[in-house]
């Protein structure tokens, strides 16, 4: 949820929107990579929420490939279809690029990196998933285990609890 305020004349109200609401309202910015647009706007069409993170992290993917391949993505596509650069390599060092760059967890990080290979698959590069895995090493997600309380945890709580309603709320 963010907080928008607007100010009309004197009269100044507070506007609440979720990610929902700002993605319907998005229009994504004419890029100057027409390979970009044309993706996105593909997106869009299934999903406008979606459209807008994948704008986002396409744009990060832009980013990098403006800053460490001095190219344009429409020209990538085409030198990887004409085999002078490997999408593999290019994956590995956004990896790379995003580890050292972004303080970001490794499941937004795999988000990142999932969405420039769709990206790349779309624009008819062929990615094999077996040598995506051995040559694009992406950083595991940890998933945390969720353990059940105890009986005994259970009834410490219960007997330090000292608000009979509190008590009550926890028992049912």
């Amino acid at each position: 949820m963010v907080l928008t305020y607007l100010t009309i004349g004197s009269t100044t109200k507070m506007l609440k929107t979720t990610a929902t609401q700002r993605a319907q309202n998005y229009s994504f910015s004419h890029s100057s990579d027409k390979v970009m647009d044309k993706y996105i706007r593909n997106i869009r069409a299934i999903n406008k929420a979606t459209a807008y993170k994948y704008h986002f992290r396409l744009t990060t993917f832009q980013n990098f490939i403006t800053n460490d391949y001095k190219t344009t993505l429409d020209n990538l596509i085409m030198e990887i279809r004409e085999h002078r650069e490997d999408p593999y390599d290019i994956l590995s060092n956004y990896v790379i690029y995003l580890q050292n760059n972004s303080n970001i967890s490794p499941a937004t990080l795999k988000a990142r990196i999932i969405t420039a290979k769709n990206f790349l698959e779309y624009h008819d590069v062929d990615m094999s998933p077996r040598k995506s895995k051995l040559r694009v090493k992406i950083p595991k997600v940890m998933r945390k285990s969720k353990e059940a309380l105890s009986k005994e945890d259970i009834t410490d709580i219960l007997n330090v609890c000292s608000d009979i309603r509190l008590k009550h709320i926890l028992c049912y």
